[in-house]
């Protein structure tokens, strides 16, 4: 189950038993998400499922591989790391901060929060 408070517009996560491909947000207001398969359904945070961050999706999002473990978005300055527990690092250097993350929504979240920028999703 993925946290109600950091899902919104345009995050992606997977959606109960789909779990081949990720499912786009497009609304959630007070936890009534909705999510579009062939048509709108509309959803509690309960039925998602966070993507989890492997190497595959992180360059899906616009990031590039530096090292065996190491990702960049040398545009925004943002770096992933990957410790030998599969927990994701993201490194802004801008702010200084280093924040923990372990699905594609958090990672979403964040980025947006640090850049307000949306980050692009492959």
């Amino acid at each position: 189950m993925v946290k109600q408070e950091i899902i919104r517009k345009g995050s992606k996560v997977y959606f109960s038993d789909t779990r081949e491909e990720p499912v786009t947000v497009y609304d959630n207001l007070d936890g009534d998400i909705s999510i579009k398969l062939k048509r709108m359904i509309n959803t509690h945070s309960e039925e998602l499922f966070p993507v989890p961050l492997s190497p595959v999706i992180i360059c899906r999002c616009g990031f590039f591989k530096t090292d065996e473990y190491v990702f960049e978005h040398p545009k925004e300055k943002i770096e992933l790391e990957i410790d030998h527990n599969g927990v994701t690092h993201m490194h802004i250097r801008t702010h200084d901060k280093v924040i923990e993350l372990k699905a594609l929504h958090e990672l979403q979240y964040y980025f947006r929060m640090y850049t307000n920028k949306e980050l692009s999703f492959k």
